[in-house]
């Protein structure tokens, strides 16, 4: 991990100023850095540059940081399949399909599809993270579902241990969506055992996430099968130690300092 090759290729990025988007996604923020980087789009699990996983968001964007996705390790081989054929809901458009989205929330019942609760549990002495269903009279139908505890730190530790946070401004001209990296952070992980404790103060947004390709080549088609793990950037801080940082607003000069 090299912190001043990231700092130097974020000053270089940072110093055109304005970057026409690759794209008129919802992440194209992220798709156009890593286009600066020479990067190409990946799901890999590991961290995106020489060891520092890149996280890039907008100037008034409210919508948390996706920390990482994670499959469910059982009981079945394809645990979230089962979940979603048992609780999901037939998708609006694509009637062979079913989406099963919901932010779910450490010991407290949230309803999904208006016919079932979902709830999250932590067993720290067996060391797994359990995904009960009810019913809407808080009958338990099951607890089966399950992620290991060592198969979360193992995933946080390897794909996140460093963290660079990119900052952006957009304008969009002539219906052409434009970029400007205005700040960086760089942090690094504070410790697995954080990440339960915030999991347990539901500082942690915990998300299941099944649904239904709307547009593109694959239309139609089920993705994001998973449990997504996210942070809201004011919270950032509590999971993760600040190390360097580079802001461009602040210091005209591209001043650097080590924190």
């Amino acid at each position: 991990m090299d912190n001043k090759n990231l700092i130097k290729e974020f000053s270089i990025i940072s110093n055109k100023r304005w970057i026409k988007a690759i794209s008129n996604h919802n992440n194209a923020v992220g798709l156009t850095f890593e286009n600066e980087l020479n990067k190409k789009p990946d799901s890999l699990f590991f961290p995106d540059y020489y060891g520092i996983e890149i996280k890039c968001t907008q100037r008034y964007s409210r919508y948390p940081i996706a920390l990482f996705s994670q499959s469910l390790d059982g009981p079945s081989l394809y645990e979230i399949n089962r979940l979603l054929t048992l609780y999901g809901k037939t998708d609006e458009i694509f009637k062979d399909r079913k989406i099963l989205m919901a932010n779910l929330k450490y010991n407290e019942k949230v309803i999904i599809n208006d016919k079932y609760k979902f709830m999250v549990t932590l067993d720290d002495t067996n060391k797994k993270m359990y995904f009960e269903v009810y019913d809407l009279n808080d009958k338990l139908l099951e607890k089966e579902s399950y992620i290991n505890y060592d198969t979360l730190k193992l995933k946080l530790e390897t794909k996140l241990y460093n963290l660079a946070i990119v900052y952006a401004s957009k304008k969009i001209d002539n219906n052409i969506k434009y970029f400007r990296y205005y700040k960086m952070q760089i942090y690094k992980l504070h410790s697995f055992d954080k990440f339960i404790e915030l999991i347990k103060n539901k500082t942690i947004i915990i998300t299941i996430l099944c649904r239904v390709s709307r547009s593109g080549l694959e239309i139609g088609r089920q993705r994001n099968k998973n449990i997504m793990f996210s942070i809201n950037k004011k919270d950032i801080d509590k999971l993760f130690l600040l190390e360097d940082e580079c802001d461009n607003d602040k210091y005209n000069d591209f001043s650097f300092f080590n924190i």
